[in-house]
């Protein structure tokens, strides 16, 4: 096998560098507050990655929006009532909130959903390649359904340490409840289906390195706070 095949491509490689040196600065004592304050200006990075030079499908944008405005209002709901999450608020690191609730939050949502969903085709078309003509259409869906919500889940088993330590979230007595993880596993598959169901079918590349580098940053945060604090 060539080397090609093990090429990083340009994206990727700014895409590392960028989040290096976001690690860089978390680590620090003397910079952490600030590189808190730009939390913001990363997720618009992300997104910005996903897409820059491309011109992402009317049914993308739709779903975009879609996700953006209806997780924004879970989340405020959530917020108020405590009873879909479980009890717990925002801290200053996601930057302006309305209803108590970050308003970019939305665009995180949509970031990881759209992420989860090609990285579980992805996988899905390994799966087929095994399977042959046997799997259809429905079981195409269901596993990208599953598969991606599992992905959204271990994704959050990993941000919720790093999160309360970089102020953009807590919980009531500092204890992630289980309510927290079902419920981002139904809402992430009730989104997962309808993109299946009514979204495009391309396969952005550059969804896998954005969310392994995204897993790799929050795991070693928190391995940090773990080892020294």
């Amino acid at each position: 096998m060539s080397n090609s095949a093990y090429r990083i491509s340009d994206s990727t490689r700014v895409l590392l560098w960028v989040y290096s040196v976001g690690l860089a600065g978390m680590m620090i004592p003397y910079t952490r507050d600030l590189f808190i304050l730009i939390t913001p200006i990363n997720l618009i990075f992300a997104a910005a990655f996903l897409f820059y030079g491309t011109k992402p499908g009317v049914r993308v944008l739709l779903f975009g929006i879609f996700i953006a405005v209806t997780s924004f209002l879970i989340e405020a709901a959530g917020v108020a009532t405590g009873r879909i999450f479980g009890s717990y608020h925002y801290g200053s690191a996601l930057g302006p909130k309305l209803l108590q609730t970050p308003v970019i939050i939305g665009l995180n949502w949509f970031i990881l959903i759209y992420c989860t969903n090609i990285i579980s085709r992805q996988i899905w078309e390994g799966v087929q390649n095994r399977l042959g003509s046997s799997a259809g259409r429905l079981m195409e869906i269901i596993f990208t359904v599953l598969a991606a919500s599992l992905l959204m889940v271990c994704y959050d088993l990993l941000l919720e340490p790093a999160a309360m330590r970089l102020d953009m979230w807590s919980w009531e007595d500092d204890i992630v409840p289980f309510i927290n993880y079902s419920s981002w596993f139904f809402i992430s598959a009730g989104y997962h289906l309808i993109y299946r169901l009514w979204g495009e079918n391309g396969i952005n590349r550059r969804a896998l390195p954005l969310f392994v580098v995204q897993v790799l940053f929050f795991s070693v945060i928190d391995l940090f706070f773990l080892l020294f604090y």
